[in-house]
């Protein structure tokens, strides 16, 4: 291999890669809609992230506790 063809190989190409990979990573950066900043407006409705789409609502009451004694010992522990 001559020298020409080394630094080819050994340079050029990998360079042109990392090259190729950058501008396309910033390719997005560059053309992508303008991104909503902290102390902008909020132009869009509010979105509730739920599992239930309808909403928590209030006439769903908590589960009773249990007024007994706990029997079973249950978690990690150890005796030393």
């Amino acid at each position: 291999m001559s020298v020409i063809e080394t630094i080819t190989v050994f340079v050029v190409i990998p360079a042109a890669i990392y090259g190729v990979l950058g501008a396309l990573s910033l390719r997005s950066k560059f053309t992508a809609t303008p991104r909503y900043r902290p102390g902008q407006a909020w132009d869009h409705p509010p979105v509730w992230w739920s599992a239930n789409p309808q909403g928590l609502d209030a006439s769903r009451g908590h589960a009773a506790a249990d007024d007994e004694e706990a029997t079973r010992v249950g978690g990690a522990s150890g005796s030393w």
